[in-house]
């Protein structure tokens, strides 16, 4: 028999093009979308209509109550804690990776397939995350969540193509969205009105009126909440110093933010994180070189990794990095090889 295989189908050109390779290599393939927010309906007809075209079945998935737990949940936590949220690697490690694939078996799936421009391969008997082959589209820093044991039942077909090379496919197959923009949903909307207003409809507000202050403690002006400022920002703060200045830290007890006209003052080498998650055999006291990122689409850098606990692990990085943010995440690769990480604690 045809092994199963669930596509998580967006209706966008990267899933489409996933389901299509899945398709013409011999699986049995079927589509499902994720109904995260009630204004789901443009999505599920974008999906609907790729499933139509490829002849597949197609499933739309209400996981709108864990998707505000596990996500709106956590970010909203975050902001409060003035933490600046990176959403796409809670949706991942708990929705996609998580919820969908327990939807997907349910439903007869022996695989789950994403579009992400990662690779999930062999290495010393275990399936592990590499890069993507298209270092420019490389998502691989958003799946460092992902648990080991759920790695043996994913498939990620475009990850030995180039962006390109996926639109050429669509567009040869006829699919109309070969020329679409990249998705635009919430997760990338963090900053936005929508978004905040999501937040403090499910949790409560999460606002903190406070002052911007010098790094001696002089009041320069009054702000209405820290939640819409981030470590390192410059633009926006509407303050004269002379020489421009960067915000160096956010309190969440008091709302106050402290700025300074010392760039560098603002970068750190020692950066501990929390929640982590390992691939591979990274035992509590071991300490292991490799190389870093504290943001996405940053340049990796070398440091040396001691595993404190089976949660906390400390980095220290071979160069300064500037305005590391509470919040966001730290993970680390050998190579194109994923080693896993987690979410970034503090920084000194």
């Amino acid at each position: 028999m045809k092994k199963r295989v669930a596509v998580g189908l967006s209706g966008g050109v990267d899933s489409s093009v996933a389901a299509l390779l899945l398709k013409e290599a011999g699986y049995d393939v079927m589509g499902i979308t994720l109904q995260m927010h009630p204004d789901s309906s443009v999505d599920f007809e974008r999906a609907k209509k790729v499933a139509e075209q490829l002849n597949i079945e197609h499933y739309t998935a209400d996981c709108q109550s864990v998707f505000t737990q596990k996500v709106l949940g956590a970010c909203h936590r975050d902001f409060t804690l003035a933490r600046t949220p990176n959403p796409c690697c809670y949706c991942n490690r708990y929705i996609k990776f998580g919820w969908m694939l327990e939807f997907a078996e349910s439903h007869g799936a022996d695989f789950l397939a994403t579009g992400h421009y990662v690779q999930v391969k062999e290495f010393e008997s275990h399936k592990r995350i590499f890069k993507g082959l298209d270092g420019s589209k490389d998502q691989s820093y958003f799946l460092f969540g992902v648990k080991n044991e759920v790695l043996s039942k994913i498939l990620t077909p475009l990850g030995g193509y180039t962006k390109k090379e996926v639109r050429d496919i669509a567009q040869k197959f006829g699919f109309e969205n070969h020329k679409s923009e990249e998705s635009q949903d919430i997760c990338f909307d963090i900053y936005g009105d929508h978004y905040t207003g999501i937040l403090e409809q499910q949790f409560g507000t999460f606002c903190k009126r406070g002052n911007f202050l010098t790094e001696d403690g002089r009041s320069l002006r009054s702000h209405e909440s820290f939640h819409r400022y981030t470590v390192g920002q410059r633009k926006g703060l509407n303050i004269a110093l002379g020489r421009p200045a960067f915000i160096k830290s956010i309190s969440h007890e008091t709302g106050d933010i402290v700025v300074t006209t010392d760039k560098e003052s603002i970068s750190t080498s020692v950066v501990e994180i929390d929640n982590c998650n390992w691939h591979g055999n990274m035992a509590v006291g071991s300490t292991f070189e490799c190389m870093g990122m504290v943001r996405y689409r940053q340049k990796p850098v070398l440091c040396r990794v001691t595993v404190l606990d089976e949660k906390k692990s400390i980095a220290l990085f071979e160069k300064p990095l500037f305005a590391v943010t509470k919040g966001q995440c730290g993970v680390f690769y050998k190579g194109d090889l994923l080693l896993g990480g987690g979410w970034i604690l503090k920084s000194e």
